[in-house]
């Protein structure tokens, strides 16, 4: 059937969210919506450009680089970037790669600076250009862009004010556009709209005039042909391929031409328009539906392909609703339509933002649809399937054709405080309890125009149920149940059943067994006797709200503060139950109505929305009033036989359709938005990372703080997130809604953090995002640091090592040195004692003249045995390692030796250099050098004065004497000296020894100058 008259409205609330400045909108007027490669949706105001990734919004205007405030349209090139259409400042890039920003700020004077970091710290904030805009012409009109955008070629088409212009856009970096008119016309500022279809062809809405291009051909549709007749408004193509445009008064369908170059025709679908109701906009979901944007309300049309006698295919409207405020709408004025990934509509108005329509999944009524009292306490389906709700103080109201119809007479006294005393039985009489007793009413319909009568025996009944088996139990005050039984005239008879307690809750299952619940405790009356349940580990406690049977037999209890209970073997003396709550996922512990869908899913109605549990995964959904609930505080819910769940809140009525879900076809992408590193944010691509390169951080740099998002916009239940840092984290992190991880005092070493987004429904992120970053280890932990110190240390202990060794060397030398003394000086001279003591002993015949000269001789080696034991002992005695012992030393010795002879001698030396430490074998060797020096001068010199200078220079001892005696040829010093002498070669050798210089300077008759010089360490 062809709708051939305008839609009329529905009464029932769209689950519809809303958004405007009030959440970070740039401005309440939205005229386009984007959704590009990553997942972002961009919103174009008159007041710049607002970005929006699931929590809140980002917002650009001119200050950021925009030409012009107002946005007209938003697209993408071939290679993902954005392009952004403006009111007067012709078109912008998004400029998503860090390096091409440019800063400007006081120190950069608007040079572009390619610094990766960002001090927050900065009293003068830098103003970064995030976009880079092109002028299409030189004209103000042709600056007014009204649509564009991009064909194959990546070729950017602009639909202006001053016509249609076209650019090729070489790469994404390009500094400068040249645009070419490809269709100018006179300036005229309208709303303009752009389209290219799957075949290739490029559509533009300019005014009245419709241009297609196709295969470098230009088409044109003007007012003469029925499709221009009116300025042309949107332009879109279903998933069947077809292309529909319309205009202000109507939508056209094109039927495709056999040659693809020539004229198309125009096929109007039959939707009639009420009275100034004008379209701006459309869109054609997923699903198959058309959706137009009108000035007075957004319409749903059902088109459906037909193909006629003639062989063409025509489109025929089934159905269509129209949706305005009284849905749910924030403005009747709808200027642009999008759908996103995840199958939200979503809805830009003239004053009231953007709305976001989450499908038709859930419907609500509440009382600004006509609901006598917003707090629904039970929803009932009677046997012809129409649809009771019961109110808390205002009666019954029936739903028609998606309306709220009040019950006549419901509303009146008793009966308007039914609450949920409400059932209908096998037979189709209607039982009702009230205050003033039960009630009983013939059916089919729930009418209270007929007569009365209440139930002999029963006041203020408390709940009212028919088990499986067709029996009719009332529980009521004072302790009693009463089963219906019928006398053989069908009248109704209760037989009393006397309990403990007032049961408020009963349920009856399959098996016969009726449980009950007072407001403590749970019983069960089995083959007429009533027994307790007692607590067990999968029901810790007994306090049952809610029972319910489904499918597979399985029996749920709902508690009012341990979750749900389920057992697979309701009939079992002692059934073991399975728990389920908060710590499984609920949203709470107080579980109030239980219910189950058409696939074995278990609703559970809490104070805190509507949870869904998969009893096969144990995957939990929930639903709330963000998702278009009409409350979160659940009285009831039930399952009509079209399986729509009824649920029955505190604040109003919703319906919700499984069958209408949209699973989302793609986990959530994540993206990495900030990264700051002590305190300094590092650039990111404006719209964030997914993976960065490498960082390399300094020991000092060593605090991290991550933040990262999830594009979802399913609403409800937001992301959760689960992150690690390799190298810290031994696994994933238990889920979380937190989006920022935060780092401190990180060791040094490599890194790598992932994070991953997970959907409500356990989808996970297919790729996580990932940062991975070095902490170079201190100056004093490098690697070549490190070797560096261990091969100083190396060398320290070599150097100690050939120090020790040196010692040993020494000493060991010292030693020998001294046992050679000892052997060769001293021993010799004692054995030469002991060789004149025993010719003395052993010739007592010898004379006294020779006596006394052999007791010379011996007290003679004696006391050269004396001396040599005293050079001994001073060489190695280490009080006298200073220069000064030497020079006292050379003193006394020369003034034994040469003052006796009468030689006038002197000995000249610096205060500053007595202080200077020698070693021994520098004071020995010295010291006999100065020795046989002197001596030398006694036996040959023939002088008369001697000079001895000691010094200390540059790190060298110099050492000079000087006597003026007789001399000698230095050329061939042994004729001085007595023959067979080794004086100066002794002299010469020792000096060698200590690495120094011996120079000797002589000449006969001009006396001798020797001069040793030796190195101090």
């Amino acid at each position: 059937m062809l709708l051939d008259r305008a839609p009329v409205a529905s009464a029932q609330q769209l689950s519809i969210r809303r958004y405007d400045v009030r959440d970070g909108l740039a401005h309440s007027r939205v005229t386009a919506i984007h959704q590009d490669a990553k997942g972002y949706l961009w919103f174009g105001t008159h007041e710049g450009l607002s970005r929006f990734d699931g929590y809140r919004f980002t917002n650009y205007s001119t200050r950021d680089g925009l030409g012009h405030p107002i946005i007209n349209d938003i697209t993408e090139d071939r290679q993902g970037h954005l392009w952004v259409a403006t009111n007067g400042g012709g078109v912008a890039r998004l400029i998503d790669d860090p390096r091409e920003l440019v800063i400007r700020n006081p120190t950069t004077n608007g040079r572009k600076t390619t610094d990766n970091r960002r001090r927050t710290s900065d009293r003068r904030p830098a103003t970064t250009l995030k976009f880079v805009s092109y002028p299409v012409g030189d004209s103000p009109h042709s600056n007014a862009v009204n649509a564009m955008l991009f064909d194959a070629n990546n070729t950017l088409w602009c639909a202006t004010d001053a016509g249609l212009y076209r650019a090729a856009v070489s790469s994404p970096s390009a500094k400068d556009l040249k645009f070419e008119v490809v269709v100018p016309r006179r300036p005229y500022a309208h709303p303009m709209t752009a389209f290219a279809d799957s075949q290739g062809r490029l559509w533009f809405g300019m005014v009245n005039d419709l241009i297609q291009v196709v295969q470098g051909h230009i088409i044109t549709y003007g007012p003469a042909d029925e499709v221009g007749r009116y300025p042309i408004a949107s332009i879109v193509e279903d998933r069947q391929g077809r292309v529909l445009v319309a205009n202000h008064h109507g939508v056209f369908e094109f039927i495709v031409p056999p040659d693809p170059k020539s004229r198309g025709r125009w096929k109007k679908l039959p939707l009639a328009l009420g009275p100034g109701q004008g379209i701006y906009s459309m869109v054609a979901d997923s699903t198959g539906a058309l959706w137009v944007g009108t000035t007075k309300g957004l319409i749903k049309l059902n088109v459906e392909r037909r193909t006629m006698n003639d062989g063409l295919n025509s489109s025929a409207v089934h159905h269509s609703s129209l949706y305005m405020t009284a849905q749910g709408l924030s403005d009747n004025e709808i200027l642009a339509l999008a759908e996103d990934r995840e199958g939200n509509l979503w809805i830009g108005t003239y004053g009231g933002g953007v709305c976001k329509l989450s499908g038709e999944m859930i419907v609500s009524f509440t009382k600004a649809e006509g609901l006598p009292d917003q707090n629904i306490v039970r929803v009932i389906e009677d046997h012809q399937g129409r649809i009771y709700a019961s109110t808390s103080n205002s009666g019954l109201v029936e739903i028609v054709e998606g309306k709220v119809v009040p019950i006549p007479g419901s509303q009146a006294p008793p009966f308007n405080h039914v609450r949920g005393r409400i059932l209908q039985d096998r037979r189709g009489d209607w039982w009702i309890g009230t205050d003033k007793g039960l009630f009983r009413f013939r059916g089919p319909r729930l009418r209270f125009r007929q007569k009365f009568t209440s139930a002999d025996g029963i006041s203020e009944p408390l709940i009212i149920h028919e088990d499986p088996m067709g029996k009719l139990w009332v529980s009521s005050r004072y302790n009693n149940l009463y089963q219906l039984d019928r006398d053989r005239n069908g009248r109704p008879v209760f037989q009393r059943i006397p309990l403990e307690f007032d049961a408020i809750w009963m349920f009856g299952d399959r098996s016969g067994v009726l449980w009950l619940a007072p407001i403590r405790g749970l019983w069960r009356l089995m083959n007429g006797k009533i027994v307790v349940v007692q607590p067990t580990e999968g029901l810790p406690e007994p306090a049952a709200r809610a029972f319910y049977q489904d499918s597979r037999g399985w029996l749920w209890i709902g508690s009012r503060y341990q979750g749900v209970s389920m057992t697979t073997d309701p009939t079992a003396e002692r059934p073991k139950f399975v728990n389920y709550s908060t710590r499984n996922g609920l949203a709470s512990d107080t579980v109030w109505t239980i219910t189950e869908d058409d696939v074995g899913r278990i609703y559970l109605g809490t104070g805190k929305g509507l949870d869904r549990l998969d009893p096969a995964t144990g995957r939990i959904r929930r639903f709330t009033t963000a998702d278009g609930l009409a409350g979160d505080l659940i009285n009831h819910c039930f399952k009509d036989r079209h399986g729509n769940i009824w649920v029955a809140t505190t604040t109003g009525l919703s319906k919700l359709n499984p069958r209408a879900e949209r699973v989302p076809n793609q986990p959530p992408p994540i993206y990495l938005s900030r990264i700051q590193v002590a305190g300094e944010d590092l650039l990111l691509p404006e719209t964030g990372a997914q993976r960065m390169p490498e960082l390399t951080l300094p020991a000092g740099r060593n605090n991290l703080l991550i933040e990262y998002v999830g594009l979802s916009f399913q609403g409800g239940q937001p992301l959760q997130y689960q992150y690690q840092l390799e190298g810290v984290d031994t696994g994933w992190s238990l889920p979380t809604e937190q989006r920022s991880a935060n780092y401190a005092r990180l060791a040094p070493g490599s890194y790598r953090f992932l994070v991953r987004a997970i959907t409500r429904d356990g989808v996970v992120s297919v790729e996580p995002a990932v940062l991975s970053f070095r902490i170079l280890p201190p100056l004093w932990q490098r690697w070549w640091f490190l070797a560096l110190a261990a091969m100083l240390a190396g060398l320290v202990v070599y150097a100690a090592h050939r120090y020790r060794v040196a010692r040993l060397i020494e000493l060991e030398r010292v030693r020998a040195r001294i046992a050679t003394d000892l052997h060769d000086d001293i021993g010799s001279s004692l054995s030469q004692i002991a060789i004149l003591s025993e010719v003395v002993k052993q010739h007592p015949a010898i004379t006294h003249q020779e006596l006394a000269h052999m007791l010379t001789q011996i007290a003679d080696m004696a006391r050269g045995l004396v001396d040599g034991m005293s050079d001994i002992v001073w060489s190695i005695d280490p009080r006298r390692d200073d220069l000064s012992n030497l020079v006292q030393r050379i003193g006394q010795f020369a003034f034994d030796v040469l003052g006796v002879k009468g030689i006038a001698w002197e000995l000249q030396t610096l205060p500053q250099s007595v202080t200077v430490k020698l070693t021994p074998e520098q004071r020995r060797h010295i010291y006999l050098i100065f020795k046989e020096a002197i001596t030398n001068i006694v036996r040959h010199a023939n002088c008369t004065s001697v000079l001895l200078t000691i010094k200390v220079a540059d790190h060298r001892l110099v050492a000079e004497i000087h006597d003026n005696g007789c001399g000698f040829d230095s050329a061939h010093p042994s004729d001085g000296l007595v023959r067979g002498g080794h004086g100066l070669e002794n002299m010469q050798a020792r000096a060698a020894q200590l690495g120094g210089q011996l120079r000797i300077d002589s000449a006969p008759g001009r006396g001798t100058h020797l001069t040793l010089s030796v190195p101090l360490r």
